[in-house]
């Protein structure tokens, strides 16, 4: 699972970046949700899985993972990647591990170790030497649309593994585009000048249906299935490292675009720090209350 969402996470900024620039972006996040929720839906119904996601034991939890993790961070994508590349996206995304090790100290306490936080500088350090380099982060406002999405990525990680158990990988990630949708589709439709006219373009039409399905809906399914039996730490030791370097490879193969040396350089100095941030992390999950699922996000390097 771990590996498939390496390669379906490796397509999300090139297809993403192809709408960005075609399509209204609250139109984007309807269809997007819509889509991914219609495909869980029937999956939760036939399960009898559904009716948990409404459950006031579980709601709340699933409603703030779902606004985190896909209403925000749709809005912050689609929405930065208007302006910035397929290409300068991939670097900016590498802040993951950072939130993660931050998400450490302030959910459960741990103080991070000399390695941690020059593994953490490694990687501002690669993604500062592309932004002193030229005008790849440009506009700024942008970049940081892009910069902060992996923060709610790790938020929503949390919350999904608060209730993992009792509830499966299919009703947390269900809940997320459900719960997004029923946001998303009432503002799209009280927008003045609201129209799905954009999407008669077959070709779009094709690249929403594959963002929704594989994007959204899969991602999520292979995500929460591989992080309910890893720990999150180790399995984003396997998964944000591959990420960028086939992104590159797809975004140079479908958008024509090329990265810059100072790009790959940037990129694999933030990629050496991601692994030693999380190389040598126990692959277990643990379990048993919040703190344990807390400590899932990141482990402590010895």
């Amino acid at each position: 699972m771990a590996v498939a969402n390496t390669l379906i996470g490796a397509t999300q900024p090139v297809l993403t970046r192809y709408a960005a620039v075609r399509v209204d972006p609250i139109l984007f996040c309807a269809a997007v949700t819509t889509i991914a929720a219609m495909c869980a839906l029937p999956i939760l119904y036939r399960r009898g899985e559904l009716a948990m996601l409404f459950d006031r034991r579980y709601a709340r939890w699933l409603f703030a993972m779902s606004m985190a993790g896909t209403v925000m961070t749709s809005l912050t994508m689609i929405y930065g990647m208007e302006h910035i590349d397929a290409i300068a996206t991939v670097i900016l995304l590498q802040t993951e591990p950072v939130y993660s090790l931050i998400l450490s100290v302030v959910v459960v306490g741990e103080r991070p170790s000399p390695r941690q936080l020059l593994a953490t500088a490694t990687i501002l350090v690669g993604i500062g030497s592309v932004f002193w380099a030229g005008n790849a982060f440009s506009p700024m406002f942008a970049a940081m649309l892009i910069f902060i999405t992996p923060l709610f990525w790790q938020i929503s990680h949390v919350l999904g593994l608060r209730v993992m158990p009792p509830l499966t990988p299919v009703s947390v990630a269900g809940a997320r585009f459900i719960f997004a949708a029923c946001v998303f589709i009432p503002i799209f439709l009280l927008r003045s000048g609201a129209s799905l006219s954009e999407l008669r373009d077959p070709h779009l039409l094709m690249v929403i249906c594959a963002i929704g399905f594989f994007v959204y809906f899969l991602s999520a399914l292979t995500w929460y299935g591989a992080i309910s039996r890893l720990s999150l730490s180790w399995t984003t030791a396997l998964v944000v490292p591959g990420v960028p370097l086939i992104s590159m490879i797809f975004a140079t193969m479908f958008l024509g675009e090329h990265p810059t040396s100072r790009e790959v350089t940037g990129v694999l100095i933030a990629i050496g720090g991601v692994l030693a941030l999380v190389l040598g992390a126990d692959p277990h999950r643990k379990l048993g209350g919040i703190i344990k699922a807390a400590e899932a996000v990141h482990q402590p390097i010895s």
